[in-house]
């Protein structure tokens, strides 16, 4: 019996006291450091550390840990050292940061034997024991900023990122490339390393103290520089910065700004002029992890192909709009372009179609082609140049698999990653996964359920738990009032509004409603681990746990649960959840790639039941009205605003292009509607793929038409004048596997087709 209530007292003392830290307070006089590492989550195994390849992530994380299981707070929160890194970064810049520190740690042995739990739920020792703690020491130099955008990477040792709360001073830090000399470090001086080629790299760094020891390390780091990966084009102009002349003021800024952003021209192959401008509008990108580049690699497709390229090749151009990180001027106010309020970025678009149109040459109209969260800035700003006697002089408008009515990131995750980044946890790599895809202005004005419209008042972390708080939400202040000004705005009426979903339009599921995603218990040490429950939201009018996160400590015998959170979700009557709808896939196994090496995350990933879930439900992408059933199929009576659209049959990732819906687009491109009615042409079909012949038909007698067939590059294949064409024509043709234009022209229209040569 005494054993029992024993374990009773340990487990309710255990469960009030463990996620406050306050378990350990009275064995402070007994560490030499004040530092004792039991008081957090050893999520980085501090008391093991590397010295080889140590990432910005590793780093954060060991800072993290070691700042909260400080007794004095000696350091600085770990957000200022964020901080230091985004205004860096912003300038092109990697700082580097020391930490210099001793701390203590209990044995496991120790911890299971020699303490009781008090009255007050404090540890303290057994009669007669004596407490040796095990002593460890932290000398490490490295990045907190994990990439850079050019391959001169300049980096710079502040002295307010020097931290160090032992009595070791200092003498020298020293750097060395691949095996060279070590060169000095000076403090608050930039310093510049070459590097040859984009990817994972690596620098050694040298910590020599005063007392004459020192210690050795190297740092990895990530070059992604535009020099290195840019298309090799002869007509390509240097990137260029552009602001806004509208200002925007978000809810909760103080003043109007004015927002910043960078585009590229990228000229056709045919006549090298901007005179058929195609404006590419890039999307949801937090932390501006793409450039220019990568914005025009968005619309590769096939086996080395690429959606720009071949309009290049048919004499389009194409501008590529970025929204980078950027400072306000005369301010340390940083503005994350890639995922700000959807309405200053959108201004941004409007000054670039100004600047394209008082630049290109001759009378063709813009075409706006906007992917995922860029085809809501793009239908902004269109309408708003509409409804302000603004001459966008743009025909057509493409979205790509855009949240016209909303995106989602399934609630369960957004509770779970909120609670391993800002709870007892401290997960130092989950916290940008949060600020971006959940907490940035574009997030709130997106996301149809957000975590923030289900949080307990005064709480950054727990959810609440009565029914009527269960149902989707969005966040507070963003998401109602951006949709609602966007559905008043409409759309564009002055361009032809097409569409590419890459959610499936015949009902098909993404998974299914309350699907079990994960598992899972992480071993963090032999006296430390956590378990995570993580479900889909529910079936209609059903509810479900969606999260559930567990810390628990071994004390005695027992695994004891020290802090708990959990998350539940009701479906409405009217629709089951939107985790599983049909929709463009958020690929979870490809953004595991983008997030280091964090064990923790690594794991997280390895486990999970499912690859993706819906990101842009198809109801979203196709703006669809007459039902709020995010899981009806999109029938001829569907209603859209969309004059055309392209979807496929099943889900597919979010921006994908592929062979059909490149055909697709390159039509709507290269054969705007004609002005007058024209039969002759409108009843050209031709047969697709074709094989070792050219099969045209036609409802009507065409005469003197000429026939032109290029390939991709532009290269002419076949051509013929005055042809007849009446019901149908057969032409002879040996090409090569690959994509091919057949253009016919009768003299006062003409149409192009695309085929396919399997």
């Amino acid at each position: 019996m005494k054993l029992k209530i024993t374990l009773l007292a340990l487990l309710s003392g255990f469960i009030s006291t463990f996620a406050q830290d306050k378990m350990f307070d009275l064995l402070k006089d007994k560490t030499e450091t004040n530092i004792l590492y039991n008081r957090v989550f050893a999520l980085s195994h501090a008391n093991e550390m590397k010295t080889k390849e140590i990432s910005t992530t590793y780093f954060l994380q060991v800072y993290h840990e070691i700042q909260r299981a400080d007794f004095n707070n000696r350091l600085p929160k770990l957000e200022v050292i964020r901080k230091a890194a985004t205004l860096a970064s912003i300038k092109n810049q990697i700082p580097l940061s020391v930490l210099i520190s001793d701390f203590e740690s209990i044995s496991e042995n120790d911890l299971q034997n020699k303490f009781n739990l008090n009255a007050s739920n404090q540890l303290e020792l057994k009669n007669n024991e004596t407490l040796e703690l095990e002593k460890h020491a932290i000398n490490i130099v490295a990045p907190i900023v994990a990439k850079s955008k050019t391959n001169e990477v300049t980096f710079v040792l502040n002295s307010d990122l020097i931290f160090n709360t032992t009595s070791r001073e200092i003498k020298s830090i020293f750097y060395s490339k691949e095996n060279s000399s070590w060169q000095k470090i000076n403090q608050n001086q930039p310093f510049t390393v070459h590097f040859a080629a984009n990817g994972t790299q690596e620098l050694a760094l040298k910590i020599e103290f005063t007392n004459g020891t020192s210690t050795e390390e190297s740092i990895s780091f990530e070059v992604n520089s535009t020099i290195l990966i840019h298309r090799n084009s002869n007509s390509v102009m240097a990137a260029s910065s552009i602001t806004a002349t509208i200002p925007y003021q978000g809810f909760g800024e103080t003043a109007a700004v004015l927002g910043q952003g960078e585009f590229e021209i990228f000229l056709d192959n045919v006549d090298g002029v901007l005179d058929k401008p195609i404006i590419l509008v890039d999307g949801f990108d937090p932390g501006d992890t793409r450039n220019t580049t990568t914005i025009y690699d968005l619309l590769n497709y096939g086996t080395n192909q690429n959606f720009a390229d071949d309009l290049r090749n048919q004499g389009f151009d194409i501008v590529v709009l970025n929204f980078p990180t950027y400072t306000i001027p005369g301010t340390t106010t940083v503005i994350d372009g890639g995922a700000d309020y959807i309405q200053r970025n959108a201004y941004i678009l409007v000054e670039l179609l100004n600047q394209i149109n008082a630049q290109k040459v001759g009378a063709e109209k813009n075409v706006v082609i906007g992917p995922s969260m860029g085809g809501l800035i793009s239908r902004y700003a269109l309408r708003y140049m509409e409804m302000n006697n603004l001459v966008h002089d743009t025909r057509l408008y493409l979205s790509f698999d855009s949240p016209h009515q909303g995106a989602n990131v399934p609630i369960g995750f957004q509770h779970l990653f909120n609670y391993m980044a800002y709870g007892p946890l401290g997960n130092a790599a989950v916290q940008p996964i949060v600020d971006g895809l959940i907490k940035s202005p574009a997030a709130r004005q997106m996301l149809i359920d957000h975590m923030e419209g289900h949080l307990q008042s005064g709480s950054a972390f727990e959810f609440n738990t009565a029914a009527a708080s269960l149902l989707p939400t969005g966040a507070p202040n963003f998401r109602t009032a951006f949709q609602d000004e966007l559905n008043t705005m409409g759309f564009p009426t002055l361009t032809r509004n097409v569409s590419i979903a890459n959610g499936a339009g015949n009902g098909t599921m993404n998974y299914t409603p309350d699907f079990e995603v994960m598992n899972h218990t992480f071993n963090i040490t032999t006296s430390q681990r956590a378990i995570i429950n993580l479900r889909f939201t529910p079936a209609a009018n059903q509810t479900n746990q969606v999260s559930r996160f567990r810390g628990q400590q071994y004390v005695v015998i027992l695994w004891i649960t020290g802090f708990e959170s959990l998350a539940n979700s009701k479906a409405p009557t009217f629709t089951a959840g939107l985790d599983s709808a049909p929709g463009g896939r958020f690929d979870m196994t490809g953004f595991a790639g983008g997030l280091g090496t964090d064990p923790i995350l690594t794991e997280f990933f390895d486990n999970l039941n499912a690859d993706y879930f819906t990101f842009i439900p198809t109801w979203s992408s196709m703006a669809i009205s007459g039902t709020n059933n995010l899981y009806t199929p999109v029938t001829a009576s569907t209603v859209s605003p969309f004059v055309a659209s392209s979807i496929p049959t099943i889900n597919e990732n979010h921006i994908t292009f592929n062979a059909q819906n490149v055909a697709f687009a390159l039509n709507e491109i290269l054969n705007p509607p004609l002005s007058t009615s024209n039969p002759e042409l409108e009843s050209i079909w031709v047969k697709n793929p074709v094989e070792n012949v050219i099969e045209i038909n036609a409802n009507y007698s065409l005469e003197n038409a000429s026939i032109l067939l290029t390939d991709m590059l532009g290269k002419n294949i076949y051509q013929s004048n005055n042809q007849t064409i009446h019901g149908s024509l057969s032409i002879p043709i040996d090409v090569s596997k690959g994509i091919y234009l057949l253009t016919i022209d009768n003299g006062k229209q003409r149409v192009t087709k695309k085929l396919v040569k399997n």
